[in-house]
């Protein structure tokens, strides 16, 4: 069968916002990030919570993988993200390269 399959960029986001929501708990002393990773041997992204809290252990708690390889899509993606949460998005394992719609430095 091998067809390109197509991704709801807004359907991703709205996933990874949908399992945020209960991991977010507003906590004094308690930073909240998401990572995104370019799994480059799984061809794909993923999404993770990165919680760290005063005098314990920091967490990562995986929310999502987009399924594609493609900048465009996953730039889509973040900026829906984005519009969801006012979180910090740390991008890691992307090297010097820039998003094909912005062309701002992924960083």
């Amino acid at each position: 069968m091998g067809g390109i399959a197509l991704i709801d960029c807004r359907q991703e986001a709205a996933v990874i916002l949908t399992r945020l929501d209960p991991l977010f708990a507003k906590q004094w002393h308690c930073r909240y990030r998401i990572d995104v990773v370019n799994n480059q041997y799984g061809a794909e992204f993923n999404f993770f919570l990165d919680i760290r809290r005063k005098d314990h252990r920091e967490r990562s708690i995986p929310l999502h993988t987009v399924k594609t390889t493609d900048l465009e899509t996953l730039e889509r993606v973040v900026s829906a993200v984005q519009e969801g949460t006012q979180l910090t998005l740390n991008f890691v394992d992307f090297g010097q390269v820039r998003w094909p719609l912005s062309q701002r430095w992924i960083r």
